[in-house]
């Protein structure tokens, strides 16, 4: 079965929550040491899986442009289920070979799918190994984490020989939203989505969100609750934010939260909080957030925001977009066809 066909056929597989490899893999993920809840994981293998048709992966396949097989290594990271198709798919693909890493916070759900791929592909270029296999292994190399854990990896792809341009090193970024106090509910919904889901783990999602000074942060407050309804906190969240909220009580910094510590927002400066502690930022003047989003784009990763804001600025992107990326979503402003066309 040709590959593309073969990604489509095994997504169809995977469509269905029962089908048992999915169901197998999720259970294990659940039981592992992260931050994901059932509701969450259903949430990103179905996101994922709805990217995978054919005629939009024909159209990503063509616009690399591969001169032969190389080996793209891939350290993946462990914040968000299932995160880690997106590097699978480009690589094999644009018709390299894929070696990949994965983290032991989530090593289920890739791997299986990997698995149920290699049976419908014979002799598809990809595997799973320890990352210093990797590394030592690769033409080229993606790998996302911490800035620390990033700094590790740049020294180990400088010992395996690995020159700078070879290498897409993807450091801690965070996603900012910018209101202009006229949302409706539907979009302050949209925003408890980018916020929260996912637990603020991932770089799409929102840490600071941008408000005209003396804008009713109730409608908000209302909208988080109720997406919390839907998508609760993971445990581990609840006990994160609870220290949070004892410590912006004891130096009296403005804050809300949920009475059993379901999301915590807290009002300041501009200054990205630890994950699902949402940084609520007054303004006076867009020309300021402007600038502020100008000065600090090496951190940014995306900013999202809704009506006449988007219109005005191209490069913003739909508030309720952030946990739904596009397959060829370019991390860091950088694509994969760029990366991986040699």
């Amino acid at each position: 079965m040709k590959l593309i066909q073969a990604l489509v056929h095994v997504s169809n597989l995977w469509s269905d929550p029962e089908f048992p490899s999915r169901s197998v893999a999720t259970m294990r993920t659940l039981a592992a040491d992260n931050r994901f809840t059932e509701e969450a994981i259903a949430f990103a293998v179905n996101q994922q899986l709805s990217l995978l048709n054919e005629s939009r992966l024909e159209k990503w396949a063509n616009e690399f442009e591969t001169t032969g097989m190389k080996s793209i290594g891939v350290l993946n990271p462990g914040n968000i289920p299932f995160v880690e198709l997106q590097d699978l798919v480009a690589t094999l693909i644009s018709g390299h070979r894929y070696l990949g890493s994965i983290s032991s916070k989530t090593p289920f759900l890739l791997q299986a799918f990997l698995d149920d791929l290699l049976v419908e592909v014979r002799g598809l270029p990809a595997a799973l190994l320890e990352a210093d296999q990797v590394i030592a292994s690769c033409d080229r190399l993606i790998a996302s984490g911490s800035d620390s854990v990033m700094q590790h990896v740049l020294s180990k792809a400088e010992e395996a020989e690995l020159p700078p341009d070879a290498c897409w090193l993807r450091g801690h970024r965070y996603s900012v939203a910018v209101l202009d106090g006229r949302e409706r509910n539907e979009a302050l919904l949209d925003l408890a989505e980018d916020a929260l889901l996912h637990e603020g783990m991932g770089c799409r999602s929102v840490a600071l969100v941008f408000a005209p000074k003396g804008m009713d942060i109730d409608p908000v407050l209302d909208a988080f609750a109720t997406y919390r309804g839907l998508f609760p906190a993971h445990s581990s969240t609840r006990g994160a934010l609870k220290m949070q909220r004892a410590f912006l009580k004891a130096v009296s910094t403005p804050h809300a939260f949920a009475d059993d510590d379901q999301f915590l927002i807290s009002r300041g400066e501009a200054e990205a909080q630890l994950p699902g502690h949402v940084r609520w930022v007054e303004y006076e003047s867009l020309v300021a957030v402007e600038s502020w989003l100008d000065e600090s784009k090496d951190h940014i990763q995306c900013v999202f925001s809704d009506g006449s804001l988007r219109k005005e600025h191209d490069a913003w992107q739909a508030l309720g977009t952030a946990q739904r990326p596009a397959l060829d979503w370019e991390p860091d402003g950088r694509s994969h066809a760029s990366f991986l066309s040699f």
